[in-house]
């Protein structure tokens, strides 16, 4: 059925990305969660699609056909992000990556299908325990000894909308729903234990932890949800979440000793490491930048 056709039609999800392999054929509705216009090697023009459902992430190319040629980039620019479409194409392996590409079914991505159509529970890709995760962060910023520094860490988190929803990059780690918060505990616990295995270090714990807790916490300001996925905010890039972050920091301050909340703002603009403009100066920051790229490369790969 076309596209026309669809708003009459209930979709039934009989394919899930997870179970997607090579020679498949597919037809069945995922989430589109980014669209980009890519060059072919001829110039020719194609659309690199990031999908979902519940299950996972995947990826789709959407070559179309002769007829289409001229009109590829106006079917990417028209793809609503978040919003379900019905994906007709045959999966292949390519570079060790399982791919749909979509020749026909291009005609299927001119519309996406109404919300009636299909359950939305199917839809929702967010692997994470979001309880289990909000109850771990507490318990790591109740580690925290000194007053002011909790105080500090418990009023960033507690006054950051998005913080426990967003995700923590566009792609490649933690890019689903309560992605932030989990790569948030997974830095803290990497960075207290990276601080409990190398000797006469002489870290201050209070400070690592706080640094590794409020990190990535601008991240909440760089996203918007948006059907069943999110976007990237245009902060994302002209601001960048170091300084969203350093500036939630700078509201919260009062209370915390100079010396130390200095060295927790140092932590948070310095945590790219080298290829950061802020570059680590001290145990606890370069403790942090690794805890944090471990995550990410662990989670990304």
């Amino acid at each position: 059925m076309d596209s026309a056709g669809a708003e009459n039609t209930v979709f039934e999800k009989t394919v899930f990305v997870e179970e997607i392999s090579g020679g498949m054929q597919v037809d069945a509705p995922f989430v589109v969660d980014a669209a980009d216009l890519k060059e072919k090697r001829d110039g020719g023009k194609y659309i690199q699609l990031s999908i979902s459902d519940r299950t996972s992430r995947g990826a789709c190319k959407v070559w179309g056909t002769p007829d289409h040629m001229g009109q590829i980039k106006a079917f990417c620019h028209a793809i609503r992000i978040g919003e379900v479409y019905r994906i007709q194409g045959y999966a292949k392996v390519y570079n060790g990556t399982c791919e749909i590409n979509v020749n026909d079914g291009i005609a299927s991505l001119s519309t996406p299908l109404p919300r009636d159509a299909f359950d939305p529970s199917l839809f929702t890709y967010a692997p994470v325990d979001g309880d289990g995760v909000r109850q771990k962060l507490g318990g790591m910023a109740a580690k925290i000894e000194d007053p002011g520094i909790l105080s500090l860490v418990s009023a960033v988190m507690n006054n950051t909308p998005g913080f426990l929803d967003a995700p923590a990059a566009k792609r490649h780690h933690h890019a689903y729903i309560g992605g932030l918060a989990e790569h948030t505990l997974e830095t803290a616990e990497i960075a207290l234990s990276l601080a409990g295995t190398v000797s006469r270090a002489e870290m201050d714990t209070d400070v690592l932890l706080a640094g590794a807790l409020l990190h990535d916490v601008g991240k909440a300001a760089c996203f918007r949800r948006q059907g069943f996925s999110f976007v990237a905010l245009p902060e994302y890039t002209l601001v960048g979440h170091t300084a969203l972050g350093a500036a939630a920091l700078m509201r919260h301050s009062a209370g915390v000793d100079p010396s130390r909340f200095a060295h927790i703002l140092h932590i948070v603009m310095s945590h790219h490491g080298p290829h950061g403009e802020v570059q680590p100066r001290t145990p606890e920051a370069w403790t942090v930048h690794f805890a944090d790229n471990a995550g990410a490369f662990l989670r990304g790969t």
